[in-house]
């Protein structure tokens, strides 16, 4: 067997044309899949690599007061030495100092198992500015979170309250007492 003639390419010590043309193939496969992957990894990532963040220091928050100012302090009816058939009255100005809110009256501390208690009668009512009807009229033991509408921010009202024993009740009463306080309260509304 006859030695075979070694590649001509190797003998000449120059590439032949097909080596080159592979060369160039292999380049541009290469060149090919690198742009492949950059137009994957842009496409496929730029969405999910992007953020900002921003901030707004300062802020801080508080909730306005509420607050009821009354023209009288103390005792706003004069109840003593009341008989069957009695009336006395007093009036009350009550001014909104905090935001809108919800007024109610409240007669707190009352001994609902006194006969004098049992026996009187209480009306609410509004002069200024005048309602036609009142807020409350009914037994003094009833008298609880009568509600008196709603003041906005600086409103002023004022109230009359009657306290009457009418006559022909509680016979039982005499000599007994009862006390109480006029609790005025305002809640927020928005």
């Amino acid at each position: 067997m006859a030695a075979a003639d070694p590649a001509p390419e190797l003998v000449s010590g120059r590439p032949s044309g097909s080596l080159l043309r592979d060369r160039k193939l292999i380049a541009i496969l290469i060149a090919g899949g690198v742009m492949a992957f950059v137009v994957t990894a842009v496409v496929g990532f730029s969405g999910a690599f992007f953020s900002s963040t921003s901030h707004s220091p300062g802020n801080e928050y508080s909730a306005a007061g509420m607050g009821l100012t009354l023209a009288r302090t103390g005792e706003l009816v004069d109840g003593s030495g009341m008989v069957a058939g009695d009336s006395r009255s007093g009036t009350q100005t009550v001014t909104n100092q905090g935001h809108r809110g919800r007024l109610t009256l409240d007669a707190r501390g009352v001994d609902g198992q006194s006969p004098l208690a049992k026996a009187l009668t209480v009306v609410v009512q509004q002069t200024d500015p005048a309602l036609a009807q009142p807020a409350y009229d009914g037994p003094l033991a009833g008298l609880a979170q009568v509600p008196l509408g709603t003041l906005a921010t600086g409103d002023r009202r004022s109230y009359r309250i009657t306290v009457t024993w009418p006559a022909g009740t509680g016979s039982g009463a005499a000599g007994t007492s009862t006390s109480l306080t006029f609790d005025w309260q305002i809640e927020s509304v928005s």
